[in-house]
């Protein structure tokens, strides 16, 4: 079972870096959308709010999970052609995006009626 896992985990390596690229793109729009206090940029501040739930927690998950299997999972955010390591762990960006996730939600509450 953790040979599954641990191929699994490695299988989803590649597409960590692009989720960290939506999310960070749906708390960008929701931000400018939400305080454009329309009702399209409420919405979609509420569906951007949901997904940095979600990948927040997901990150989370996955750091918990890969230290089970006995791996410390990170994401490099320098160039690894020219030896640039930023290795960043996914639990802080989990937290990082549900710290994004509350401040979506503080504006939207903030901006009601």
């Amino acid at each position: 079972m953790k040979g599954f896992l641990i191929n699994m985990m490695t299988a989803m390596m590649p597409f960590m870096k692009p989720l960290v690229w939506l999310a960070l793109a749906a708390f960008v729009l929701g931000l400018a959308l939400g305080l454009l206090n329309i009702e399209g940029g409420r919405r979609f501040a509420r569906v951007a709010l949901r997904v940095l739930v979600a990948i927040g927690v997901f990150f989370i998950v996955a750091q918990l999970m890969g230290i089970w299997l006995g791996a410390e999972p990170k994401i490099n955010f320098g160039d690894s052609s020219k030896f640039e390591f930023i290795l960043v762990p996914f639990w802080q960006l989990g937290l990082v995006m549900l710290a994004a996730a509350l401040v979506l939600r503080g504006l939207m509450g903030w901006r009601r009626g």
